[in-house]
Formats: C-alpha cells, sequence, structure tokens
C-alpha cells in the first residue's frame, strides 16, 4: 500500500519524526518549584487521607480558602505525581510530562484526521502546537487537566456522530474535577456547544436533549469533590484578585515579550493568526459551535496565558479545519505541492533532530539543582536541626518536601492568601515593621539564599542576624546559609 500511496508513507515518517523531536524537547530537567509541595501533598494524603487543615503547618486552619483548595482541589493529580515520582524518581516524572504532553498532540492529529484536514493545513497548526506546547510543561496536577481536557473533546467531536459517547463525559468530568480546577472550563465550553446545539433549527429534539442532559450530568459530576460547589466559588472570587496580579501566568497571552519570552511570544501571535483566518471560514460555514470554542479559548487566552494551552489543545482542530476550507482553492498542483512539502518538512524535522541530539538539547532529565538548597536540607536533616523556620517562598516547597515534620517552613508556594506578602517582604529587607514581625513570630531557623533568583541585590535579613548574638551561623555555601536561634547567647 505504501509502495502505491508515497504522500502516506511520507505522512506517517514524519509524524513519527515530529512527535520524536517534540518529545527530545519536553524532556527537559525538572524546573517548576511547585513540584515538591506537590508531591508531598500526595504523599501526606497517601499515608493520611485528605486533610481537612495544613499538615504542614504553614498556614492556620481557619484560612478556609487555603483548606478547601490547595489541600483538597487537586488530590487526584498530587497522589499521581507522587506515585511517579516515589516509582522512578525525577526522570520518570519527565518521562510523564513528556507522555501527556505528546499524547495531547497526537490527540490534535488525530481530531484533525477524522475532520478530514488534509496535509498542508494538518502541519500548519500541528507545528505551532508542538512549538506552543513546550510552554507548559510544569510539573503540576495541570498536566493531567492538559489530557483529560483533550480527551474531553475527543469525545465531543466523536458525540457528533454517536451521541452514546456523550456518556463518557461524566466520567472524565469526575477524574478532572478531583485533579485540577480547569474542570470549569470542560464545563463552560459543553454548557456552550449544548446551547448552540439547542437553537440549531437543523437539530431533533432527542439530539437537543441528549446534549442538555449530557450537560447536566456534567455539572453534577464535577462537584463529586471534596470541595464540591466551593471549587467553582473560589475560582469565580479569583478572577480579578491581587493573586493574578502577582502571578505571572495570568500575564495576556500577547505580553509574554515584557518577561522576556521573545520565540514564544512569535509562536503565539503566529497561532492566533492562523486561528484568525480560520475563524473567518468557521463563520461563513456556520460552524457556530468551532467558533464559539475558538473565540472563548482565544479571549480568556488574551486575558491570561495559562489558558492558551487550552486553547491550542482543545481548538487546534477546528483552526486546522478552517484552514483546510480555505485551501480549497487551490489550482490542481495541489498534490504535487503537498508532497513536495511534505518532504521538505521530512528532512527539515530529521535534520533538526540530529542537530538537536549532537548539540545534547534534546532528551535531558534531572533537576535544576542548583536552584534548589539541596545541601542546606541535607545539613538541616544530618544535625536535626528542628523548629519553625524562615525561608524564602521558592524554597518552601522543597523544604517541605525534604524536612517535614523536622521543621516548619514560613512560607511556601502555595501561599494564595496576599495578606502574607507585606510581612514576607518586610522580614527580607528587614524594615522596621519587617522586624518586629520577624520577632514575634519566634522561628528557631533562618534558611534562605542571599538573593533572590532574579535580583542580585543581598537581603538585608542576613545582616541582621549576622549583628544579633542569638542568632548563629551554622551553615553556608554557595546558595544560601543557616542560622540557628539560641537565647543563651542573647543573655550573655
Amino acid at each position: 500500500m505504501w509502495s502505491r500511496n508515497p504522500g502516506f508513507l511520507l505522512h506517517y515518517f514524519s509524524l513519527f519524526l515530529f512527535l520524536l523531536v517534540c518529545a527530545g524537547y519536553f524532556a527537559v530537567p525538572l524546573w517548576d518549584s511547585d513540584f515538591w509541595w506537590h508531591i508531598a501533598s500526595g504523599r501526606e494524603i497517601l499515608q493520611n487521607g485528605i486533610p481537612d487543615t495544613d499538615p504542614f503547618g504553614v498556614f492556620p486552619s481557619t484560612d478556609v480558602v487555603r483548606n478547601d483548595t490547595v489541600l483538597k482541589g487537586q488530590w487526584l493529580g498530587q497522589v499521581v505525581l507522587f506515585t511517579v515520582f516515589d516509582v522512578g524518581g525525577v526522570n520518570a516524572v519527565v518521562a510523564f510530562r513528556v507522555l501527556v504532553l505528546l499524547a495531547c498532540v497526537t490527540l490534535v492529529w488525530w481530531r484533525c484526521h477524522q475532520l478530514s484536514v488534509g496535509p498542508l493545513a494538518l502541519w500548519l497548526v500541528l507545528i505551532l502546537v508542538g512549538l506552543n506546547a513546550g510552554n507548559f510543561g510544569g510539573e503540576r496536577p495541570q498536566l493531567l487537566s492538559f489530557l483529560l481536557a483533550a480527551l474531553f473533546f475527543v469525545v465531543i467531536d466523536q458525540a457528533e456522530k454517536n451521541r452514546r459517547w456523550l456518556f463518557v463525559l461524566p466520567v472524565i468530568t469526575v477524574l478532572w474535577a478531583n485533579s485540577h480546577g480547569g474542570v470549569l472550563l470542560g464545563v463552560v465550553l459543553l454548557g456552550l456547544w449544548a446551547l448552540l446545539r439547542l437553537f440549531d433549527a437543523k437539530a431533533g429534539w432527542h439530539e437537543k436533549r441528549l446534549w442538555l442532559l449530557a450537560t447536566g450530568a456534567v455539572v453534577l459530576a464535577s462537584l463529586l469533590t471534596p470541595n464540591g460547589l466551593q471549587t467553582y466559588l473560589y475560582l469565580l472570587d479569583l478572577e480579578g484578585s491581587v493573586l493574578q496580579a502577582r502571578t505571572s501566568e495570568y500575564t495576556s497571552a500577547f505580553q509574554l515579550y515584557t518577561l522576556g519570552y521573545i520565540w514564544q511570544q512569535v509562536w503565539v501571535v503566529a497561532f492566533y493568526v492562523v486561528a484568525l483566518v480560520a475563524a473567518v471560514s468557521m463563520f461563513q460555514r456556520r460552524q457556530w459551535q468551532y467558533l464559539a470554542s475558538t473565540v472563548f479559548l482565544g479571549a480568556i487566552s488574551a486575558s491570561s496565558f495559562r489558558y492558551f494551552v487550552f486553547f491550542i489543545f482543545l481548538c487546534a482542530p477546528y483552526v486546522a479545519w478552517g484552514i483546510q476550507d480555505k485551501l480549497r482553492n487551490l489550482p490542481e498542483l495541489k498534490q504535487s505541492i503537498t508532497h513536495i512539502f511534505q518532504g521538505i518538512l521530512l528532512f527539515s524535522l530529521f535534520g533538526l533532530f540530529i542537530v538537536s541530539l549532537l548539540r545534547g538539547t534534546v532528551f535531558r532529565g534531572g533537576f535544576y539543582q542548583e536552584i534548589y538548597p539541596v545541601e542546606i536540607a541535607n545539613f538541616v536533616q544530618e544535625n536535626n536541626l528542628r523548629g519553625r523556620a524562615f525561608n524564602n517562598m521558592e524554597w518552601g516547597g522543597y523544604l517541605l518536601w525534604r524536612l517535614t515534620p523536622q521543621v516548619t517552613p514560613y512560607i511556601d508556594g502555595r501561599m494564595l492568601d496576599e495578606k502574607r506578602f507585606p510581612p514576607y517582604t518586610n522580614i527580607l529587607w528587614a524594615t522596621p515593621p519587617g522586624i518586629q514581625w520577624f520577632e514575634h513570630e519566634n522561628f528557631q531557623l533562618v534558611m534562605m539564599p542571599y538573593h533572590g533568583r532574579y535580583d542580585p541585590q543581598r537581603y538585608n535579613l542576613l545582616d541582621y542576624l549576622r549583628a544579633r548574638p542569638e542568632w548563629l551561623l551554622v551553615y553556608r555555601d554557595a546558595k544560601g546559609v543557616v542560622f540557628v536561634r539560641d537565647d543563651r547567647r542573647k543573655h550573655n
């Protein structure tokens, strides 16, 4: 069959090479600082069940938002991450990230194939998906959210042909709702899809009723979590909050360049341009569900970059369909052009893979130990230092993972409450209010770097501690220091 259809062979060999290159570039050292507190939470859940209050003692039991969201809202994703790590270590987590992202990209290709998208439109969109997907490899429960969202839309597409597929949606929803708050997007998009079907004159009442029933079942399934309705209330309350203003993930998809991500900005804009062209076809062909999903996800991604990954994984097949519609008027040389394009693509992918392999820029594992207090944690463990510790936030998750319950950090990446930041910042810079807060907390340990990761200015707290007789410097290395409090020295 392949000898009779060279285009078939070129396409699947190109797809294999494309996925291999994607896998290579998705396989980078573990980099997300939140990963550590997620697996610490997963370990805690497996040992003692889903907690009602912070088992690490960082925030108080009266903090309802933290208790109902950070501790419970992602429990399944945290258990999965910890299990992967427990079985195979850091490299198993890297492999897990690669497999999830590859699965999402492959599902985009498969859905395009189901929509009969031609190779030119498919590769244009698929390459842009691959270029953008690597930006979302953070080792967090959101990885499961990407995969479950992609599967959710596979089912929606299949339900267009066979309504029985709708019964699968609540099952995916239960898993999604217990893994990550992104489930709200699935509920909204399905509701939008069903609403448009309700006003479709060509659809029969039986078909409309099935879509409405499926939407209702998905809404109910999304409440089968430890938080129930609180999941929705918190996510709605988060919109427009001070926290969003402090978080880079909520930067507009069109403002990545302000964070120094120039090439990422190029690929994002390129996808938007292609999506805009495709949207014209969707409108002309009255594909209202495709258009509504694309416009909705494109709009919220323009507001917050964190949603852009859902835009590419969910809407890329509809975008490819729209581009394919625009390519229908190509001249008769279209088949020859397609074969030439695929030949160039195959050659380029092969060359890129070989060069990347020789340069060592693909298939990398491990984690960036230089940004974490590995040696400091070793020293604290070996010397059995205990108590409540002041630390910088970037180290908090790692310290939770390594030192719980021996040490209780002051702050970590779970701190979604802006009330904690003024004391924290003032303590770092040893302002008069900061010193008052520091003394009031009665810390036994201080573990912190000399300065922030992106700010070379030395923290003033270090100089304050050196001048205080009750604080003894017991360890230092290139990354930071450990101080221990000894009140006996204060009175000498």
